[in-house]
This record gives C-alpha cells, sequence and structure tokens, in this order.
C-alpha cells in the first residue's frame, strides 16, 4: 500500500480509534480500492456526515458509510470500461524438475453432504504452478510463486498405479494448465500410457493456451482436451499472458480435425457492464465453428473464492477488479448471489441452438448450489450419484464414437 494511504489511514486511527474489527474492514476496502483502480479511500470517507456523533460512534459511523458505499458499488455489474490494468509481468519463471509420490487428488467440491452437484472428478498434478497471470486464479495461493514444478517421474508413477473402481474421470488442469508445456517435459506421453491401460478412464486436459503442436503425438480417444473460454473483456483485463478467444477456438477447431475429442468451459462467468452480450458471443463462436456432436462437454461456472485466495489476492496488490463483486458464502466459500449466477447460466444456455441441447455435450454447472439448474437447464439431478452416472455414461458413449470415426478413417 503507498506511503501516503497508509499515513491517511493512520490519521483517521489516531481520530477515531477504530476497534479491531473496524480497521481490518478499512484496510480491506483500501486494498480492494487500489486494486480496482478506484483509490484512494480518502475519496470515499466523508468526515463531514455525522458531525453530531464524537469519538467512537463517530468512527463507527464513518466506517458504515464506507461499507455501504462500496456494497453499492460491489452489487453493480463491474465496469471495465475505464480499467485499463498495467502490464502484468509472469511471476513464475524457474522450472524445477522434481520427484515426488502425491500425485493424485480429489475435486474442490465440500467432502461433505451435497453442496454442489460433485461429478467425483479426480485430479492429477503432472505439473504445479502456472506462467498465465489470471487475476482469480487460486493456484497462486497453493505454490510456491517463483517455482513451476514439474513431475519428473511421472511416467514411473502412473506405470505403478492402480487406480481406484471409481476413478473414471481424472482433471489434469487443477494444478496447472494442461497444455501450456505441449510435451515439453514428456508429460502428454505419460498420461498417453495411463489413458491406454484405462481405456475407460477419461482423462481431461484443460488449457487457456493455442499451443498446437502436441496435436503431432497420437493420443488415445479418451484423452479430452478442453478449452476454458470467456468474454473478451475479462481476457484482456483479467486473463493476462492468455491466448484470446479467437486462439483458443482455433487451436480447438485444429484439435477436432485432428480427431481429438473437446469439451469447453466457460469458466468463470464475471458479471461486468456488457455481460449478456460478449458471452452470447463467445457461445455463438461455439456453435459456428464447431458440430454438436465434436464436443464431449461444456461446463458453466463462475468466481468462487476461498478466505485464503481473497487474502493472498488482496496482499500481491496487482490491479484487477475481479473482486468489484457481491462477496456472498457458498458452501464455505465466497461468491455471487445466486440470483446473478441466475441470471448468467440461464442467459448463457439459452444462446445455444436447439439442436446443441438435445445431441450436443453433457451440460452441467460446475461447483455451483443444485438449485440452479432447474432454471438454467430446465432439469436437475436428485443428488450427485445421479449427476456423475448421468455424465459418465455421456463422457463415455461421446469418446465411443470418436474413436469408431478414427478407426473408420484408417
Amino acid at each position: 500500500m503507498p506511503q501516503s494511504e497508509q499515513t491517511y489511514l493512520q490519521s483517521l486511527q489516531e481520530k477515531y480509534s477504530f476497534s479491531f474489527q473496524e480497521q481490518r474492514q478499512i484496510v480491506e476496502t483500501a486494498s480492494d480500492l487500489l486494486q480496482w483502480k478506484m483509490g484512494p479511500i480518502e475519496r470515499w470517507i466523508d468526515e463531514g456526515k455525522e458531525k453530531k456523533a464524537q469519538g467512537k460512534k463517530r468512527g463507527k459511523a464513518l466506517v458504515g458509510n464506507l461499507l455501504r458505499k462500496v456494497n453499492e458499488e460491489r452489487r453493480r455489474p463491474t465496469d471495465y470500461a475505464d480499467f485499463f490494468p498495467s502490464e502484468r509481468l509472469p511471476d513464475k519463471v524457474r522450472s524445477v524438475i522434481v520427484h515426488t509420490q502425491k500425485i493424485m487428488g480429489r475435486c474442490p467440491c465440500p467432502v461433505e453432504g451435497e453442496k454442489t452437484r460433485c461429478c467425483n472428478l479426480k485430479t492429477l498434478d503432472a505439473v504445479q504452478q502456472c506462467s498465465f497471470g489470471c487475476s482469480y486464479c487460486s493456484i497462486q495461493s497453493f505454490y510456491n510463486k517463483g517455482e513451476i514444478k514439474v513431475v519428473g517421474n511421472l511416467k514411473e508413477r502412473l506405470e505403478e498405479m492402480d487406480l481406484d473402481d471409481d476413478t473414471w474421470h481424472i482433471g489434469t488442469g487443477q494444478s496447472s494448465d494442461s497444455l501450456l508445456w505441449g510435451n515439453d517435459f514428456g508429460t502428454l506421453d505419460a498420461l498417453s500410457t495411463l489413458a491406454q491401460r484405462y481405456p475407460q478412464t477419461i482423462i481431461e486436459l484443460k488449457t487457456k493456451s493455442h499451443r498446437t503442436d502436441w496435436l503431432a503425438m497420437d493420443l488415445p480417444s479418451n484423452i479430452v482436451a478442453t478449452w476454458s473460454l470467456n468474454a473478451p473483456t475479462i481476457i484482456g483485463k483479467e486473463e493476462h499472458h492468455t491466448a484470446s478467444l479467437e486462439q483458443r477456438i482455433a487451436a480447438a477447431r485444429k484439435a477436432a480435425d485432428k480427431g481429438i475429442p473437446l469439451g469447453f468451459h466457460l469458466h468463470p462467468m464475471v458479471w461486468f457492464k456488457g455481460w449478456e452480450k460478449e458471452y452470447e458471443q463467445v457461445i455463438n463462436v461455439v456453435t459456428d465453428t464447431f458440430k454438436p456432436e465434436e464436443l464431449v462437454m461444456f461446463s458453466l461456472g463462475t468466481l468462487t473464492f476461498t478466505k485464503a485466495v481473497l487474502r493472498t489476492l488482496r496482499s500481491q496488490g496487482r490491479e484487477s477488479r475481479i473482486l468489484d463483486m457481491e462477496l456472498t458464502e457458498a458452501a464455505g466459500k465466497y461468491s455471487y448471489p445466486l440470483e446473478t449466477k441466475r441470471r448468467m447460466f440461464s442467459h448463457a444456455y439459452s444462446c445455444f441452438p436447439q439442436q446443441w441441447k438435445q445431441t450436443g455435450p453433457f451440460f452441467y454447472l460446475c461447483m455451483e448450489d443444485p438449485c440452479l439448474w432447474e432454471p438454467t437447464f430446465g432439469y436437475s439431478y436428485t443428488n450427485d450419484r445421479a449427476f456423475e452416472t448421468a455424465m459418465k455414461e455421456a463422457y463415455q458413449q461421446r469418446v465411443a464414437l470418436v474413436d469408431e470415426k478414427r478407426h473408420l478413417s484408417i
């Protein structure tokens, strides 16, 4: 935080003797406003108000007025029209080869209960940390910021691994970008060996890159390549150093032409001014570029933060408006209010042609409240097991069709 801001906050504390809780709220607000490029906080505090109150009562009133103003800002769709962040340089520059035993995990859905619809995804951490600079990324709070750790003994670890019977879907994009490094470290070779050993297990690669040299490889048909998509405004102002929407779509088109099963994740959707038009354009690009049968899945999801991630994002002090949002409790984390999510998800799904809804990919909500399914899709699943069963059947049927087409073309 700039010295001028620190000096101002200190002067306020000397005048009003804020409680610890009030100090925390003021400091967090000051940090947020600076990151949003809406500071300094002095512009938001009106010391001329509540003149009749004195001492701590007046301080409490000032904090209340400040929070009301900022919460009004949070409740509005984020305005990016006047937000031009400075170029964000990569802060992960050194690759380190590591040998590790623990590489498997599970998706971050809540373990207990059914607060979200969970698909029982297993995760495989072949690489830890990412060199992209997405402002909302939770990976930043998990790993050492200066090192990208690549599992050097991945092939050996996978060869000796016996998958559980319920491991039918493995994602490799939980701790890094799956395709940013292609096969530079032999990662895809190792994953191909695992896929061949377990042909009924779907191994998903998730990326925001446009790298396509890995398409020269002969990957098993149960390896699915997926791209995370977003509105051009969000890609340009919050997903630093990632491929543009056009580049991601072009890379996915090349993969489809090679017979690779595909998927897309419109995730995280952000509530900003112009979101309806831009997300509709994203979906139109997808449906104009691909046939519905070429896709295995299409998911929708939005911003979700743990307290640890919120602390990390605030402590970094980088220019971003991603936290200019109404943070509400959601299954132990923080996200948009349900009504905001309902509006975004139902609008996105309504943009798909009817043919896509009938014969296209498996649509689902990722890590979202079950109550959002019916308003979005017009149907829902009674529990996690029903959801997982439907997803598994849809994925395996679509991958089998891709495999059949490959054999016919040989």
